[in-house]
């Protein structure tokens, strides 16, 4: 299975381990794309794979056979080492490198049915901001989340980037309180 090894198809899975199933990534097809999924229940990834000769179809096999991230790990360390490593799923999850093969047992569980929650229409509007730099305006307030105010709209109803957006932290887990604090971001151009 080929992914881009600079994207981590683990990030979302959950790290609870009363959620077995969802602990791991799944390998579910979107008409003829497939990808890799992980979700936690309150965030889904789906990062673009490449079957090889010897992968899982889900087209036959069924959506969602889980494998765990560990599996996904030893492959991204593995390319950093030989750009040539390989990471086979198929009932298990076999990387390949240096002459040698870690074997990965499949979890066992049902996946939950992500496509079932993705969206189907077309966006009607689109947000575009720098993660890195929420992420550090989150941190900088010791918020748990954020909301983000859109001030100003362009003529065709999208989000205007010459106007900058207010992000308010979220306190939903403490220890943080509400004080008034808040953060501005600017957006980023689309074109």
């Amino acid at each position: 299975m080929k992914f881009d090894r600079h994207k981590d198809p683990a990030a979302c899975a959950a790290k609870e381990s009363t959620r077995y199933a969802v602990q791991g990534i799944a390998v579910v097809e979107k008409g003829d794309a497939t990808f890799l999924a992980a979700t936690d229940g309150r965030s889904l990834s789906m990062v673009r794979a490449y079957p090889e000769d010897g992968d899982d179809m889900p087209s036959i096999l069924g959506q969602g056979r889980v494998y765990p991230p560990a599996a996904f790990a030893a492959a991204r360390r593995a390319c950093k080492r030989k750009a040539d490593a390989a990471l086979t799923l198929n009932g298990s999850a076999c990387v390949q490198a240096d002459g040698s093969t870690t074997e990965f047992a499949r979890v066992d569980g049902a996946f939950p049915d992500v496509l079932g929650i993705v969206p189907k229409g077309k966006a009607v509007q689109t947000l575009r901001v720098n993660a890195e730099l929420l992420a550090r305006l989150q941190k900088a307030m010791g918020a748990n989340g954020v909301a983000i105010e859109i001030h100003e709209l362009d003529g065709t109803g999208q989000v205007d980037p010459t106007f900058p957006l207010t992000i308010r932290p979220l306190y939903m887990e403490g220890p943080g309180t509400d004080d008034g604090s808040f953060g501005i971001l600017m957006p980023i151009r689309g074109d």
